[in-house]
């Protein structure tokens, strides 16, 4: 369970405070000696951030679902097989893939993905693997439509969206000071109006480009080694 009005209220601070403290001067100390108070506020900052954290959810596996797909006998092949030759014969004709697994039923979809991989259009391409798994990601997207097993693992993956979001934001924001792109598709994922939000919440927290200032501090930091 996640609690996104704290989770914006303690990102958004965080970043203000690491704001102030990457804009902290005293002429009474040396810059040794600033960075070791900076050190010592972003350590405060990080502290906050990590007690904060979700629990990391149990990812479902698809794999199941997906191990499922393989023929079971005799029959079961020659059915795949035959929907194979309709795929092939679709491509041939000028029709595309994306479009075919749109429309496809759990058979199809079977026989695409255990064509995939020795596709001419796959073989040929200038990043397979790429594609590979551009495919396979359409492939999943329509089964989950046709496939209650695959529905089910489905909801079961939205419904850690949150945690996942919030987790990848907190720990980037502690380890770089920097709201992580993952996170915040993530959580536009997971829930538009607490992106929006935090959004919101950041630009009047750090306006501009003042969230330069918090990276430039923290990758000094790093190049200074912690003594213990």
């Amino acid at each position: 369970m996640t609690d996104t009005a704290s989770n914006i209220s303690l990102v958004t601070t965080a970043r203000r405070d690491l704001l102030a403290t990457a804009r902290t001067t005293d002429p009474h100390l040396t810059l040794e000696g600033l960075r070791a108070r900076q050190r010592v506020e972003v350590e405060g900052i990080r502290a906050r951030l990590t007690a904060a954290l979700p629990a990391e959810p149990t990812t479902p596996d698809r794999q199941p679902v997906l191990d499922a797909l393989a023929p079971k006998g005799a029959d079961d092949l020659a059915l795949q097989a035959h929907q194979w030759s309709k795929v092939r014969a679709l491509l041939d004709a000028g029709q595309d893939l994306p479009t075919i697994i749109a429309s496809a039923d759990r058979v199809r979809l079977a026989a695409i993905l255990d064509n995939l991989e020795t596709m001419p259009e796959v073989l040929q391409d200038s990043q397979p693997a790429s594609v590979v798994e551009f495919v396979q990601g359409a492939v999943w997207d329509r089964l989950v439509e046709v496939d209650d097993a695959a529905g089910k693992v489905a909801a079961a993956e939205v419904a850690t969206l949150p945690a996942r979001a919030w987790r990848s934001i907190l720990e980037g924001v502690a380890n770089t000071g920097a709201l992580p792109w993952e996170g915040l598709v993530l959580l536009q994922q997971a829930d538009p109006a607490a992106f929006d939000l935090l959004m919101d919440g950041d630009a009047e927290a750090v306006p501009g480009p003042a969230g330069n200032s918090i990276g430039l501090l923290m990758e000094a930091l790093e190049r200074i080694p912690v003594v213990a």
